[in-house]
């Protein structure tokens, strides 16, 4: 699971990007940016565990993206629906 998961070492920490979480979960990155943008935990959670971020397109323009802990993956990843979602929340539990 952690090979699939595009896992990155920023600032020392293991961080996965939305954009991987996207792909992954065959979700559209402006669902999950909405999603994360919308979860209701805490200031202090999303500020340690949801990173803003960003990355160079295809047409060379910057856009948003989120870096999230392993804490922020699994709070994001706990509220999707569907057989991706279900899959990998299988696999969490074992």
């Amino acid at each position: 699971m952690t090979n699939t998961l595009g896992i990155i070492i920023e600032n020392n920490r293991p961080v996965v990007s939305s954009r991987k979480v996207a792909e992954i979960f065959e979700k559209e990155h402006r669902r999950v940016l909405q999603d994360i943008r919308e979860l209701s935990c805490g200031d202090d959670f999303r500020l340690h565990n949801f990173v803003q971020s960003s990355y160079i397109n295809s047409q060379d323009k910057e856009q948003p993206e989120y870096l999230m802990t392993r804490d922020g993956f699994t709070l994001l990843a706990m509220g999707f629906t569907g057989s991706k979602a279900m899959q990998w929340k299988i696999k969490y539990i074992e």
